[in-house]
């Protein structure tokens, strides 16, 4: 799914740059000037005519000394066809827009019998299967000291603080499935346990998101620097797939930073 967005959003950006330099070759060439070239050879020399409507069969001679004409008659030449290739190329990836369907595979398994999907292993998973196979993958997140606070979202679930409820609450919102404190690997041993391990489904990326709740805490804001250092020295770790909150006493977390949080990583 992730390789097919690229695609596609690779595509419309070539047609894009396709037509852009279209309409760059055809400015240049209605500022050439009038007719074509035409070459003769001469005691070994290339002579250069412009060739008009009105010049007659052989065109008009062009000096040494105008040969900035012969040049723009060139350029023009080339541009022509140049254009003609890249109109080409325009088209293709118009209709490769127009009639790439890129759910066409999933779809040949969507519309077997049940029994028969019992048999067959598909290649393609739709977004809903894919997202019950992710959310279904075990794991074991960290426990609650008897004496904690209890806090629970819109789903039932137990977190920490009244601001993971309101980044879990805003996640069940927009539809995002989440899991509450996965653990992150490092060379095969549990690296950290991020508050919220969340899928963009359209893209099939996981995310981790970390909420820094006590940053006004000297202990606890050089505790989470520590952390948020294991992350980026961690070499199989993507660190652009982090995305990081945090408060204080004085300025607590923004809903609207959540939102903005949602829409430019999750959405």
């Amino acid at each position: 799914m992730f390789e097919t967005v690229l695609l596609i959003e690779e595509m419309k950006k070539l047609k894009a740059v396709t037509e852009e330099r279209i309409r760059r070759i055809e400015s240049r060439v209605e500022g050439a000037p009038e007719g074509c070239l035409q070459l003769t050879k001469k005691w070994n020399q290339y002579q250069y005519y412009q060739k008009t409507g009105k010049s007659g069969r052989h065109g008009i001679y062009i000096p040494r000394k105008e040969q900035s004409t012969a040049v723009a008659l060139a350029q023009k030449a080339y541009d022509l066809k140049l254009i003609k290739e890249l109109e080409k190329q325009r088209k293709a990836v118009e209709r490769f827009l127009e009639e790439y369907d890129p759910d066409a595979a999933k779809r040949v398994y969507e519309v077997l019998s049940e029994p028969r999907k019992q048999l067959v292993k598909p290649l393609f998973m739709s977004d809903e299967e894919f997202v019950r196979a992710w959310q279904s993958v075990p794991y074991q997140h960290l426990g609650f000291d008897k004496n904690e606070p209890e806090y629970f979202t819109a789903r039932g679930e137990r977190v920490r603080s009244k601001s993971e409820i309101l980044i879990a609450d805003a996640l069940y919102r927009n539809n995002i499935p989440y899991r509450y404190e996965f653990p992150v690997y490092h060379n095969g041993v549990v690296m950290a346990a991020p508050d919220f391990n969340c899928l963009n489904v359209r893209l099939r990326e996981e995310y981790y998101w970390e909420h820094l709740g006590m940053m006004g805490n000297e202990n606890y804001a050089d505790r989470n620097v520590k952390k948020i250092e294991k992350y980026t020295l961690a070499g199989d770790f993507d660190e652009t797939r982090l995305i990081l909150t945090m408060e204080t006493d004085k300025k607590p977390l923004n809903t609207r930073v959540i939102e903005e949080k949602i829409r430019r990583y999750l959405l």
